[in-house]
């Protein structure tokens, strides 16, 4: 039987969808019931005057990792130091921390639930530094995230000192430190392209997706000064970002081109579900991202010519595709050298 939870399945297991005052509606255009979904590759819609399209578009927004520099604050501040603190047994904390970063921030691992990076990352320091201690934890660990409920609190009942309440006591200790960090800020590029597309493209509809709790998401984009940039945001109480594309479709967003903008695997998943196009926000270039979509890309877009927009796209396909352990092995030779240590 195969597990949700491995390394080559990353949909997300939450499946409770909490409608909101403001539900997304259907809207059909007139003489389009039943049309097949639209592309980016659609035709060139008519411009406005004034270099302003009016196209009718639809934006996805991915928020955390992608217009909040939400996932380097959280694993820099909390889960990595955690990390470092609980399992590093021996290993050199330097190395700890740059698997854990690497995994967590620049990898298809990227926005994935910690528990999960936490399980690969383990799996790797025991491949070149094998373990008793450190396999019984992974046993544990697996056990856990192949459950339905993933809720921490089922490790309490383990006596004290066994591999569950270790990963209880991780998980204990990184959220506590998550919840001091507070929201992290915004990519100024983000937030000018945000606003831009309400002034060249008045007929353009944004919809924000969430890891976050919904409301804790909304009040994220108000205290920036974001919160009118955007028709709908939706959070982790719709599914993950997949599934909540899947429910817009079927709620009549099929009828307008559609881009979704986006910082990991699931935003990949997310266009795929669509048919649509993903403008990949590259990590630790964002700024050279959002003012690319800003300049070139989504005029491109909204004139249907986005495919023949150049564009250096390597750096987010090799991780979204490379082989994480191959990759190791090649770029950190000192792992071995640690391990044989």
């Amino acid at each position: 039987m195969r597990n949700e939870h491995l390394i080559d399945n990353f949909q997300s297991s939450r499946t409770t969808i909490r409608k909101r005052s403001r539900t997304i509606a259907a809207r059909p255009r007139p003489g389009r019931a039943g049309s097949p979904s639209r592309t980016v590759s659609g035709q060139p819609g008519d411009d406005g005057g004034a270099g302003k399209s009016s196209r009718e578009v639809l934006v996805l927004v991915e928020s955390e990792g992608a217009v909040f520099d939400t996932l380097a604050l959280r694993h820099e501040k909390a889960y990595l130091p955690t990390f470092v603190e609980y399992f590093a047994w021996g290993i050199d904390p330097l190395l700890c921390g740059h698997l854990w970063r690497s995994l967590a921030l620049s990898s298809r691992l990227r926005g994935q639930d910690p528990s999960l990076i936490l399980l690969y990352a383990l799996r790797l320091l025991n491949r070149h530094a094998p373990s008793i201690r450190r396999a019984a934890v992974i046993r544990a660990l697996d056990s856990f995230l192949s459950g339905q409920s993933r809720d921490p609190m089922q490790l309490a009942s383990a006596h004290e000192g066994s591999p569950e309440r270790l990963i209880l006591s991780w998980i204990t200790a990184s959220e506590k430190l998550v919840a001091s960090t507070g929201y992290a800020a915004s990519f100024p590029s983000a937030a000018t392209f945000l606003r831009m597309v309400k002034e060249i493209a008045p007929n353009a509809a944004i919809l924000v997706y969430s890891s976050f709790p919904e409301s804790l998401a909304l009040n994220q984009w108000e205290v920036s000064g974001m919160g009118d940039c955007f028709l709908r945001i939706a959070g982790a109480e719709r599914g993950d970002f997949p599934e909540y594309v899947r429910m817009a479709l079927r709620n009549g967003y099929d009828q307008k081109p559609l881009l979704v903008i986006g910082t990991t695997y699931p935003a990949w998943l997310a266009a795929q579900t669509a048919g649509a196009r993903l403008y990949p926000i590259v990590p630790f270039k964002e700024e050279e991202s959002w003012k690319f979509l800003a300049e070139t890309y989504f005029p491109a877009f909204l004139k249907g010519q986005a495919a023949f927009v150049d564009r250096d796209e390597r750096d987010f396909v090799r991780m979204m595709f490379d082989d994480l352990d191959a990759g190791f092995r090649k770029s950190d030779p000192w792992l071995e050298t640690s391990a044989q240590g």
